[in-house]
Formats: C-alpha cells, structure tokens, sequence
C-alpha cells in the first residue's frame, strides 16, 4: 500500500450461489476524503462496502488498512479496527435516548453513576462534533430522519471510526437536511477521517466527493474526479451508453398526446390539520407533477384521493362523476390507484415471491372460490418481469433479494398490467439508480401515452421537470403555484416550493 492511502483493496471477487458479483475489483480510499461509490442497482457497491466492513469474506483478493493486511472475520471485527457503517436503514433504538443508542453494547465498566455521566459526556461531545441539535438524553423517537443521521454518525465516531461508510445516506432527507449531513461530513474529513459515500444523487456526489469511482456489472470501470468530469460522463460510464440520446428520444415521444376534458378533477380538497383549498385537473394523456419540500402536503393530498385521508371538504370528480373516497378498494374499483412511496413497508411483501406479489391485485380475477388459478398468476408473473426489464426474470424469487430498482419495477408493472384511468404515482424512482429510474420513466410515459391520467410526486425536481407536462408546487399544505413545462428549470420550481 503506499503511504497515502488508509485503505487498499486489490483483485476483490465475491459470488453468491454460482452468481459473481465482484468480479476483480480495485478500490482504495485516501485519509480525509469523501470517495463516492456509484453504479446501478446490482452493480456490486454495497457488497464491496460490506467485503471492507466484515459482513462478507472476499472469496480471492486483498485488503490493506492503516498499513496492514486487513481480513475481518465479521462487522465488529472490524468496527474495532475502525471502519464503521452507516446504513439508509438506520439501527437505532426508538425508544432509546441518544446516548444509550450510540454506546448500545460497549457501555463503559464503571459504576453505574459514573457509567451514565461518561456516556452522556461522550456523547455530547460526539453528537457536537458533527453539529447535531440532539442531546444526549433526547429519545430518538423524537428525532427527524436527519437527526437520526447524525446519531448514527456519532455512533461510529464514538467507535474512534476512521473510515466511515453511508450507504445512501440523504434518501429520506430535504435539501435543507442534505446540506447539514454534508456540513457533518466537512467537518469529519477536515479531522482526517475518510467517508465512502454511496448515493444514486448525482448533484449531491458532484458536492460532497473529492474522488467518484463507478461500478458496473461487479467491475470497477473508472474513478475520476468531480472537477474533471461530468454528470454525463459518469452516467454513461455506470449504464454502458448514452442516456441523454435516451432522453431526447423519450423527449420526443412525450409531447403533444394528451387532449379532452379533465380525467380527474379536484376542487377544493382540505384534509384537517395537513391539506387546504387544494385544486387541479388531470386530463388522460397528461402527466402532472406534484412538487413541494418535505411536509408540503403532497401525500397527504393524493391518500385523501384514495381514502387513505378523511376528506374535510372539497369535491372530486373521476371520469366526469363525483367521486367520494372511502377506501382504496373503492377508488381502485373506480379506476384510480396509488402506487405508495415506500415499497418495502406500503407496497410489497418482500418474503414473497415476485409471482405472488405481481398477483395479489389480481387475485378477484385469478381467483375461482376456492383457489387461485397458478397458471394464470404464473403467466401473468411473467408477462410483468419481460414487459417491465425486471431482473433477473425469475418469478419464484423472493422480492427481498431483487436491487431496490427491480423491486420498484414489479411494484409499478403490477397495476400497469390493467388499464386504469388515474394512475398516482408517489416518489416512483426513490432509491433507485439512474439506469432503473430511466426504466420507470418509460413506464410512466408510456402508461400516459395509453391514455392513463397521470399524477407524479417527486422529492426530485429534475425528474418533474423531465416527464410533467404540468406541475403543481405545494407549500404548508396549499397550492402555491401551476407551472406549465415549457423547458422549466429546477430553480423556477424550487423558487415557488420555498
């Protein structure tokens, strides 16, 4: 290893099941730099991440850390040399304060007074280290996401971490939070302290890394630097082609195709405490983009559309009839579905099979009395994965073990397998990498091109920007502006969000 590098890995292969999924990868991290880790959904980051952290055992290659042979037989082997991870699915403790959380299983052997003001101290001083607003005694059921964050940042740096790894880090996450994760990570990496950092957030990579490598297909294909290339360039180097020709042909297909009187229309709609005065129109062909910072009320409008919200006043009209939500089922019936933003607790049963879960709103029409017609489930399974590019197309694997990008494709491709008249779809590329997220950007406008109303939330305003032919912006519950896209920029609809 040379004298600049805290981390080393050389020639790393790992294959699951006959399956390789790092084929002879090369990666090496710097003292104090942030090194962003970018490729597709199964691209191979996270078991890299998880081969430097103990959880996997390297089939062939090696690792130097700080100078030495590293071979970690598990993640706290090598937490105690000093790697730590930051997973996008936080282990905390809710109930638990913040000092139990970031010293949970290595509290100090001293009595029990002394135990507790030592760990408060520490803990205070960790979580201002990273300029968290939590004391040490704040529940972290209390916390935001991005408190959280931090918490878990102070966890690892309580570990006396010098590498410490975030795994989509920002995924749940408002600009204004993002931007003081990044003034945590400044302030870790001016103390020497090393940072790989995955994230499928192209703008943010190009912010916070000092060094970006990219990954495709289990190999490490390039490692550049912000400052000498591009977003361009880096898509192109995790997809294996050109993504803006992609999209000046989607571009091309998405105008001019809707026309006619409004699908849906809603006039008014106030949930109590969260929604007020909300209005706007959908005709079939359209795509409306919902936009608005965190809390906006988005969500909470499109649930109420469903049932999922008690409407205090307000009228929607679906299909030119006055339509009252009582429940999903209802609006389903009617031709309006909600596809939720959070496929892993809303939307799928990750233990089950993508045959079962492509069925499940199918199961009236698959289903006799007494049992579910399999080969039909089967056929239409499989009529999903080929249609919808899910991979790999395997039906009778649990969804569990699908990228998260193949988990949002079979959780989209199942209501697209109908026709309905509104589709509502609520953050549909969130965690998902650019290659899957074009995909689902197809299958919208395609969805809209057979004549579907469409209605998309996005916390992304260049995705809005990229499919919405209108966009409704919200703030603190309203409407605060309807912006017709005639080459919107993300500042002029940021502009209205704030």
């Amino acid at each position: 290893m040379t004298n600049d590098l805290l981390l080393e890995a050389r020639g790393i292969t790992k294959s699951f099941g006959g399956n390789s999924v790092l084929r002879g990868v090369d990666f090496d991290v710097r003292p104090g730099e942030v090194h962003a880790l970018l490729g597709e959904n199964g691209a191979g980051k996270s078991t890299l991440t998880k081969v430097i952290g103990g959880v996997h055992k390297a089939d062939e290659g090696t690792i130097t850390y700080r100078g030495e042979p590293a071979d970690f037989r598990d993640p706290g082997s090598a937490v105690r040399a000093g790697i730590s991870t930051v997973y996008q699915e936080l282990n905390l403790i809710p109930h638990l304060d913040c000092a139990a959380n970031i010293f949970l299983g290595r509290e100090p052997e001293t009595a029990l007074f002394t135990h507790s003001r030592q760990i408060r101290a520490d803990s205070a001083a960790a979580l201002a280290e990273i300029g968290s607003r939590a004391k040490p005694t704040t529940t972290v059921a209390d916390l935001s996401t991005a408190e959280r964050q931090l918490v878990e940042i102070a966890k690892a740096l309580a570990t006396n971490a010098q590498l410490i790894i975030m795994d989509e880090p920002t995924a749940a996450l408002s600009s204004g939070e993002i931007e003081r994760l990044h003034e945590s990570i400044r302030r870790l990496t001016a103390r020497g302290i090393s940072v790989i950092y995955i994230s499928h957030k192209l703008d943010e990579v190009f912010r916070i890394a000092d060094r970006i490598s990219v990954m495709r297909d289990g190999k490490l294909r390039a490692t550049v630097t912000p400052t000498e290339s591009s977003r361009e360039e880096v898509v192109s180097l995790m997809l294996g082609r050109d993504l803006a020709a992609e999209k000046r042909e989607l571009d091309s297909e998405h105008a001019d195709r809707f026309s006619g009187d409004p699908m849906l229309e809603v006039n008014g709609l106030t949930v109590r405490g969260k929604v007020t005065d909300v209005s706007f129109s959908v005709r079939p062909g359209e795509i409306l983009g919902m936009a608005g910072l965190v809390g906006a009320g988005r969500t909470e409008t499109v649930r109420a559309l469903v049932g999922l919200e008690r409407v205090s006043s307000g009228t929607i009209v679906l299909d030119g009839k006055k339509f009252v939500p009582r429940t999903p089922a209802k609006a389903i019936s009617a031709g309006m579905v909600l596809i939720p933003e959070d496929r892993k607790t809303q939307g799928l049963l990750l233990g089950s099979s993508v045959e079962d879960n492509v069925a499940l709103p199918h199961l009236r029409a698959l289903s006799t009395a007494l049992w579910v017609r399999r080969k039909r489930a089967k056929a239409l399974a499989e009529r999903c994965v080929n249609e919808f590019d899910v991979r790999p197309a395997v039906i009778d694997k649990a969804t569990m073990f699908l990228s998260g990008g193949n988990q949002q494709k079979v959780l989209i491709g199942r209501w697209l397998l109908e026709k309905y008249k509104v589709l509502i779809f609520d953050e549909p590329s969130k965690g998902v990498d650019v290659g899957a997220r074009s995909g689902i950007w197809r299958m919208i406008r395609e969805a809209a091109a057979e004549g579907a109303a469409v209605v998309v939330i996005s916390s992304e305003t260049e995705e809005l920007t990229a499919l919405a032919d209108r966009i409704v912006v919200m703030r603190g519950g309203a409407v605060s502006r309807e912006l017709v896209n005639h080459a919107l920029t993300e500042g002029e609809v940021m502009e209205h969000a704030f």
